[in-house]
């Protein structure tokens, strides 16, 4: 292409700051997988690999799960054990390289004809998202390029695509199109969603930045929350797990719409019973997560009353570790300190009523939890208009007074017999002074 473009104008988005590596999502393989990940700079191995007996797989590179100090050597790659058709994808005159993400804007634009690249938006445990434009519909797009060799990625893709296709929501961005470039490298464009990462709103928060404390209530953060169950309940309803439910995965749009992103880890109810693994972020995971048992809503529960809990105090529910062995060892028992007992310098103590409707979701045992999502919602929902249960003072004091209001906005009559007494009571005030003058 000839023509010239300005990049000056465009706004790319702040990446997160280094996180450590119980920040990052991670997938183990099936038992008897369970006690090693796979890593390697240059792993082939295929769909029918992925599904033979393990006895075959010893002559694999394997590194132990603690052994921490190799994780920067090698690139984590996911095995899953479904077969992939490439009749889902078809031909395109776009064309992404799988080396885009280490070229110019200038570079990736050269080789594109309908989608004009513009920055990277970011990069996940399976691909790299980058904001384009489609010239075509004249629209802004997300293109999410997968990587890792080609059949895992192809595997990755077609694991993402087969729920967000399924699920529709408007909390969950569509996907328009899902094709392979020339070197058969899939990528799939999906909605562009405007705004700010929850886990960068919860970074200001924790900066003390005025304009996001004012923005963000504790009020707005609960009712953000309330919107983060509704798209669960909806997946959950159509027996869908999401197993990677953090601050990272969410997004507030511009008109303060919630979004639930990155459904590559996602699995129906029945196959996460039957064929348990090790996945998810270790800091947002449920104990039974942690422990690579099946798992049930409940343990999406938990993961999202380790978001609501981090949003509210702005400090992390799950106890602090060095290793994978601490943590989920940890997380068994832990119970983490309550939310309205947590100071933090730039907001002090969050409103005492929603500690309960936190905690509930966050025990370690299972039978303890919220049974569902949406009793979770109805809790929340319940806190939000005043209907909590009385854990301290300052909740007995705003339990009062929501009976009150709820009392005087019955009817008049109670109005005006709450005016009444307040009258008698003054009047007896004055007599009772009146009286003790006289005694003096």
């Amino acid at each position: 292409m000839s023509e010239s473009h300005d990049y000056s104008s465009t706004k790319t988005p702040p990446l997160p700051q280094q996180k450590s590596y119980l920040d990052q999502t991670v997938l183990q393989l099936p038992s008897p997988f369970f006690n090693t990940t796979i890593y390697t700079t240059d792993l082939a191995t295929t769909v029918a690999e992925a599904q033979v007996d393990p006895a075959s797989t010893q002559n694999k590179q394997y590194l132990e799960f603690n052994d921490i100090d190799k994780l920067d050597e090698f690139e984590q790659k996911t095995l899953l054990s479904k077969t992939f058709g490439p009749s889902l994808f078809t031909s395109l005159n776009a064309q992404l390289n799988q080396e885009s993400s280490d070229q110019s804007l200038n570079d990736i634009e050269e080789e594109l004809v309908r989608f004009k690249v513009r920055f990277k938006l970011g990069s996940g445990a399976f691909g790299d998202v980058f904001g384009a434009h489609d010239r075509d519909l004249n629209r802004n797009v997300a293109l999410k390029q997968f990587k890792g060799e080609k059949t895992n990625a192809l595997i990755a893709c077609r694991n993402e695509l087969r729920f967000v296709g399924r699920l529709e929501h408007p909390s969950i961005p569509p996907v328009y199109q899902a094709s392979r470039t020339h070197d058969g490298t899939p990528y799939i464009v999906m909605k562009q969603v405007e705004g700010e990462s929850l886990e960068h709103i919860i970074t200001l928060l924790q900066n003390g930045d005025p304009k996001t404390h004012a923005k963000y209530t504790f009020r707005y953060r609960a009712q953000l929350i309330t919107q983060l169950l509704q798209v669960v309940i909806q997946a959950h309803q159509s027996e869908v797990l999401h197993r990677d439910i953090k601050p990272e995965n969410i997004k507030i749009g511009l008109q303060g719409e919630l979004y639930l992103l990155d459904w590559g880890i996602a699995e129906d109810f029945a196959i996460a019973q039957a064929n348990p693994i090790f996945c998810g972020t270790p800091l947002y995971m449920s104990p039974e997560q942690a422990r690579g048992e099946a798992l049930d809503p409940q343990s999406d529960i938990y993961s999202i009353g380790a978001v609501a809990y981090e949003f509210m105090t702005l400090c992390k529910s799950a106890p602090k570790a060095q290793t994978f062995e601490d943590l989920i060892a940890s997380l068994q028992t832990h119970k983490p300190k309550p939310p309205h007992l947590i100071f933090h310098a730039t907001q002090r103590y969050i409103p005492p009523e929603y500690t309960q409707a936190i905690m509930n979701a966050i025990e370690p045992s299972i039978g303890q939890r919220y049974a569902s999502a949406q009793e979770m919602l109805s809790y929340f929902e319940a806190t939000l208009d005043g209907d909590f249960n009385i854990i301290c003072s300052r909740t007995l004091i705003k339990k009062m007074t929501y009976l009150l209001n709820n009392w005087l906005s019955h009817s008049l009559k109670n109005t005006l017999i709450l005016y009444i007494l307040i009258i008698l009571f003054v009047v007896g005030l004055l007599a009772l002074g009146g009286w003790l003058s006289r005694l003096v």
